[in-house]
């Protein structure tokens, strides 16, 4: 007996258990759906006799006798059923099947500064804590909710959302999550070469409730949506904002180990009856308090933020880089239009010869696989990094300061779950704003699970 209708009969014995103990659940369904396989094609005359008698005889009260079903008589039914409807009703049943995930990360963050002019916090923290379930009610409809236990109530709400795949080939999103903008923005926290993003991260506008459309393909990818304001709506009795925002990225190159990314992302935001606004930054590290650079409150009425990104990969180097313009129009009149601005560039070399992990559909990096595995005979992987990055925050009648920060990144990948990573961050400059002249360096540490 071939293989084929080893796998065949076995199929086949399995269905006349399942028949037998569905039929006393409901034998008239039973016999209705045994017809429809048999008209369908799905199993020939031969097959749906065989099982009809054994259906029927389980129905009889106080049976005493089934006829058994012979070895042959089931490798003779099974002769004739055609391999693609075998295929389908697999696909069928898989579809069919919800699919459930429970995952989530924990970063332990300590660091220590070499203070300047100004204190900053030396100290330790749980900088993230998430917890998620995610997963797909039918094959249409999907949801994610991602919760981090460092904040409080909904503060602590991360992602909370419907995923709507019927709509071929767009797919729409409604919830409350990231709005697509910039590649250190939609690479997440766990996958980032740093400890920290960039000091330009201030310009992101982060998670906020609304509806988005997405397409992509293997090494492209575009996003467009409308959103209001975070989970919480607007404060008090104000009028909330809104705002749209798109991302496109396309990689012209597009092999192993060697990825070349270019994206755009374009996003504009009306500020509400609220009518302000604020930028403010540490110097790369959470831990302090102290900011770095911070324009105070201002009055605003709309803003337009444009970033132009770029990434290359090349084996176990790459180059990241992007920069960021914020244009806003302010609410009282007479009071001047600001130009704000920030780059970064980064570079990194995988040691033990591992590559970042480009996704091209989302135009983002993804988790870093060592080629051996601390605890099976390995060591993991090794990166070298280092960024320079920029913010000036100075326009006008703004004096919100200009930082320039360099900073280098030693990175352990011990296992595919398991980081551990070490900052040096030294800040190289700053004129003007709250924290003139002051020039701290960090040296900051993270240990990263992630399941």
């Amino acid at each position: 007996m071939n293989k084929r209708m080893i796998i065949l009969q076995s199929g086949l014995l399995l269905v006349l258990c399942s028949f037998t103990v569905f039929a006393h659940a409901g034998n008239e369904a039973l016999m209705a759906l045994l017809k429809a396989l048999h008209e369908n094609g799905t199993i020939d005359a031969n097959t749906y006799e065989l099982v009809k008698r054994v259906a029927a005889a389980d129905m009889l009260e106080n049976s005493t006798h089934i006829d058994p079903v012979s070895r042959s008589e089931v490798e003779r039914s099974t002769q004739h059923v055609p391999d693609e409807n075998i295929a389908r009703l697999k696909t069928d049943v898989d579809k069919a099947k919800p699919k459930f995930k429970i995952g989530g990360r924990m970063q332990m963050d300590a660091a220590t500064f070499a203070e300047d002019q100004r204190r900053h916090n030396d100290g330790k923290e749980i900088r993230r804590a998430r917890l998620f379930v995610q997963g797909e009610i039918s094959e249409t409809w999907a949801y994610k909710l991602q919760y981090d236990f460092t904040g409080t109530g909904r503060s602590g709400i991360q992602d909370a959302y419907l995923d709507y795949k019927g709509l071929k080939p767009f797919q729409l999103r409604l919830g409350h999550f990231k709005e697509a903008f910039s590649l250190q923005n939609m690479t997440s926290s766990k996958y980032v070469t740093f400890i920290e993003r960039g000091l330009p991260h201030v310009f992101a506008e982060g998670r906020n409730l609304g509806i988005q459309a997405r397409r992509g393909g293997k090494n492209w990818g575009f996003s467009a949506g409308l959103f209001g304001e975070g989970r919480d709506g607007a404060s008090s009795d104000n009028d909330e904002g809104w705002g749209v925002s798109a991302r496109a990225t396309y990689a012209p190159l597009f092999e192993k180990d060697r990825i070349w990314h270019l994206g755009v992302s374009v996003a504009h935001r009306m500020t509400g009856s609220n009518d302000d606004l604020r930028f403010s930054q540490r110097p790369e590290s959470h831990l302090t308090n102290t900011l770095l650079v911070d324009t105070g409150i201002f009055d605003a009425d709309s803003l337009t933020r444009i970033v132009a990104e770029s990434a290359f990969v090349y084996g176990p180097f790459h180059l990241q880089g992007e920069y960021y313009h914020t244009m806003i129009d302010r609410d009282i009149t007479g009071n001047p239009g600001l130009d704000f601005a920030g780059f970064y560039l980064e570079a990194g070399w995988f040691i033990s010869g591992e590559s970042l992990n480009y996704k091209g559909a989302g135009g983002n990096f993804g988790r870093v696989n060592p080629d051996s595995v601390v605890g099976q005979g390995g060591f993991g992987a090794w990166q070298l990094a280092f960024r320079y990055s920029s913010l000036d925050l100075n326009d006008a009648d703004i004096n919100g300061g200009e930082a320039d920060s360099f900073t280098l990144g030693l990175n352990w990948f011990a296992t595919p779950s398991l980081r551990f990573s070490a900052n040096y961050v030294n800040v190289l400059d700053v004129k003007g704003g709250p924290g003139s002249g002051d020039e701290p360096d960090v040296f900051q540490l993270r240990a990263q699970l992630e399941f």
